[in-house]
């Protein structure tokens, strides 16, 4: 699924590959900041989503990044 979220990333973004893992990367760093912090909301999973472009559908992807999976 990484790559494929990189690729849908790459598209809705019109980036690199590079940019769209760092992108990616941000979004997660962020999430896990919000979750130390026990600030953590599902607005903000959803804002992720968005940020970068993609659907809703992949909120799962962020929540098992958390999750550690």
């Amino acid at each position: 699924m990484q790559t494929n979220i990189i690729e849908l990333i790459c598209n809705s973004c019109s980036c690199s590959h590079t940019d769209a893992q760092e992108y990616l990367d941000a979004e997660i760093r962020n999430l896990r900041e919000l979750q130390e912090v026990d600030d953590l909301r599902e607005d903000d999973i959803e804002m992720a989503c968005s940020n970068l472009g993609l659907d809703l559908d992949y909120q799962e992807y962020f929540i098992n990044r958390l999750a550690g999976a």
